[in-house]
């Protein structure tokens, strides 16, 4: 017989050693506890998140396919089903995304929680990993993803999910997986071409392919570590090549030689079920319609001037109830008709309520070149109102509520947990899931915690 031949290797670019380095390094010993007990409530949030998605419809029915797709032990939340650690990070990320409650990054302008957390989930369950090692690899590879998104300026058509959060979903893989540096190097040059051409319209149109680039990023990150192992190799220079030139107009990263700021202490938790660019104006708007009591019928004019990003959200034709959650204008209406941008107001009959729509309507969005030059600390809006009688209001906010400079207690924070997770689970239960997942560096089994996210009411 002939012998086999070997793989094609590729020597990984300097930049993807480094972070491999830098991921590496990430110790729960050498790591405060204030950073530790940061990132147990980015678990239990993602936890909530995608344990409310998993009763989506689409969701639901992806996670009856799941089995089919690839067999294995993984749990797919909110089920007593189970399929291979990448089908179910698949599922599991899709449904966490879909109600447009995960906590997100300003710094990434990304969500590394819910594009890296199902996925090291599904392994750490399937490896028997521990709940400190689930912990070191989801640290490690928040810290690289928000580092690559920073580096990375998008260009404007590309939606951010399914991008270069990849790369700490394989980096995070790779720990747990145990790793050295090289493989999780060709780990991350992989994971960066299999990035998604993710289209930012898809979302203001309301077509639900959006969710599953963060699905698929949790998919194809998983994978990137394993693919790796097989000895495939990744595009030497892939981050600069794919966030440079492809996805993005410019990449530039330099990577410290070990991380002593933590990113993921600078993030936000969302209690407005809709994308993070609308709440500086949906408060703005909440602000004004608080000190006037204004009649949204008397209103003739809402302008909104926001930030660069956010203005990607500023039709007024809004097809469906997930379009609504990416249009400024209809979260704006929404504040000022129902009081509310909790989950409830997202539905079809509200989105074509005829006072909804001839509000929406009346709703222009603006660029303000000072709140863009603020970004990233600060993501702010103003908005202002004016009435057919001629009297004009307006507000400004500039730090929404959620984020680091302006945080939920620990009592929202549970709170917000134990009502999304009661959608799938039993009050006892969802319990016991917050309580182990507050002692999460102590547990030997991250099965364990797992486990609890099977029982469905």
């Amino acid at each position: 017989m002939p012998q086999a031949s070997r793989p094609i290797e590729t020597q990984p670019s300097d930049l993807a050693f480094r972070l491999a380095e830098l991921a590496l390094s990430i110790e729960a010993d050498r790591i405060s506890s204030e950073v530790l007990q940061h990132a147990k409530t980015i678990v239990r949030d993602t936890i909530g998140v995608m344990l409310a998605g998993s009763r989506l419809p689409e969701v639901a029915a992806l996670a009856a396919e799941a089995p089919n797709l690839g067999a294995g032990t993984a749990t797919l939340f909110g089920t007593n089903l189970t399929a291979a650690s990448h089908v179910a990070a698949l599922v599991n990320g899709t449904g966490g995304v879909s109600l447009e409650l995960d906590e997100g990054n300003q710094f990434a302008v990304n969500h590394p929680g819910i594009h890296i957390l199902p996925a090291l989930i599904a392994l750490a369950e399937e490896r028997r990993n521990s709940g400190r090692e689930l912990l070191e690899a989801f640290i490690a590879g928040y810290e690289i993803a928000v580092r690559v998104g920073r580096a990375t300026r998008m260009r404007r058509p590309v939606h951010p999910f399914g991008t270069h959060t990849i790369v700490g979903t394989a980096v995070g893989a790779a720990r747990l997986l145990k790793l050295d540096a090289t493989t999780t190097a060709r780990a991350i040059e992989l994971a960066a071409g299999l990035s998604i051409a993710s289209s930012q319209s898809a979302a203001t149109k309301g077509a639900s392919v959006r969710n599953l680039y963060t699905g698929f990023t949790n998919h194809n990150g998983l994978l990137a570590p394993r693919l790796a192992l097989a000895g495939f190799s990744g595009e030497p220079g892939a981050l600069e090549v794919v966030f440079g030139s492809i996805l993005g107009e410019d990449f530039a990263l330099t990577p410290e030689d070990r991380i002593v700021s933590f990113y993921l202490t600078r993030n936000y938790f969302k209690v407005y079920a809709c994308s993070r660019w609308n709440h500086a104006p949906i408060e703005a708007a909440a602000a004004i319609q608080s000190e006037h009591r204004i009649n949204p019928d008397t209103i003739e004019q809402i302008e909104v001037y926001t930030y660069d990003l956010a203005t990607r959200l500023g039709g007024t034709a809004v097809a469906n109830a997930y379009a609504a959650k990416h249009s400024i204008a209809f979260n704006v209406a929404a504040r000022l008709l129902h009081g509310s941008n909790d989950m409830d107001v997202y539905t079809d009959e509200i989105v074509h309520d005829p006072r909804m729509v001839r509000l929406i309507g009346k709703v222009s969005v603006l660029n303000d070149p000072e709140l863009t030059a603020l970004l990233p600390d600060i993501r702010a809006a103003r908005v202002e109102i004016r009435l057919a009688d001629g009297n004009t209001y307006s507000a400004r906010s500039t730090v929404p509520i959620g984020g680091f400079d302006n945080p939920l207690s620990e009592a929202q924070l549970l709170d917000k947990f134990s009502r999304l997770s009661g959608q799938a689970l039993q009050p006892e239960t969802v319990r016991q899931l917050a309580d182990l997942i507050g002692m999460l560096e102590k547990i030997d089994r991250f099965a364990d915690v797992v486990t609890l996210t099977k029982s469905a009411a």
